[in-house]
């Protein structure tokens, strides 16, 4: 999202990477509710990924705010458009990386799993610290809060594919609110152009949600991890 209204809208960076956590912040809700409901959210998970991402997701504000008041304005989307490309190839990687994770590696981290589930100190110490790390990248550029995220979560913890992509959510949401909201004290949210996006994503995650069983999971997943990969290398060579 944040590139397209930077490069086809021509709207400012900072305001797109605001407007963009606002907008976010409402399309997972709705699916952070019925995970939740569903069970599939694993609160302790959530809660220490937040400890790392949420002060740092902050600090990437912070970042935007300093560059902003530094440079021009023409130089600041230079600078942001270079930082959201890297940050959506990163992103593309990822998902490739969690497409095509092997699924025997998966079983075989679930097998060795306690089963209480329980979180040891080093794992919960590895989650505040990549947790801050997403959650920096997120408030710099707004990309990254659900991808980058649920690799870290595959890579640390050996829980349910469900459970992953719900905790993943949950905690995303919860990001993006925190994000968009330190975004609207520096004046970087359009709330007119956040309405009009949701007026298209509401009908839209309808009918995708209705599409998408009825569609093979894995090519979708490398279709967009290829076209994140191909939109960012793009801006990077412009």
């Amino acid at each position: 999202m944040t590139p397209f209204l930077v490069l086809t809208l021509g709207v400012p960076a900072p305001t797109a990477i605001g407007t963009d956590m606002v907008y976010a912040t409402v399309t997972k809700s709705v699916g952070s509710v019925q995970h939740y409901r569903q069970r599939s959210v694993n609160l302790e998970v959530a809660l220490f990924l937040g400890v790392g991402s949420l002060p740092a997701s902050l600090l990437g504000v912070r970042t935007l705010e300093w560059i902003k008041h530094s440079f021009d304005a023409e130089r600041v989307d230079a600078i942001m458009v270079t930082m959201i490309a890297v940050s959506l190839v990163l992103v593309g990687a990822s998902l490739i990386f969690r497409t095509f994770m092997p699924q025997r590696w998966v079983e075989h981290k679930m097998h060795r799993w306690n089963g209480k589930g329980s979180m040891s100190l080093k794992r919960r110490l590895f989650t505040v610290l990549f947790g801050a790390m997403g959650g920096y990248l997120v408030g710099l550029t707004s990309i990254g809060s659900g991808s980058v995220m649920a690799v870290i979560l595959l890579l640390l913890y050996p829980i349910a594919p469900a459970v992953i992509v719900g905790t993943d959510i949950a905690h995303a949401t919860v990001l993006s609110l925190v994000t968009g909201v330190a975004h609207m004290t520096q004046g970087n949210v359009d709330f007119s152009l956040v309405g009009m996006l949701l007026l298209g994503s509401i009908p839209g995650v309808v009918v995708g949600s209705r599409v998408a069983p009825l569609l093979p999971s894995r090519p979708l997943k490398v279709v967009l991890s290829l076209m994140l990969v191909f939109v960012g290398t793009q801006m990077l060579m412009h």
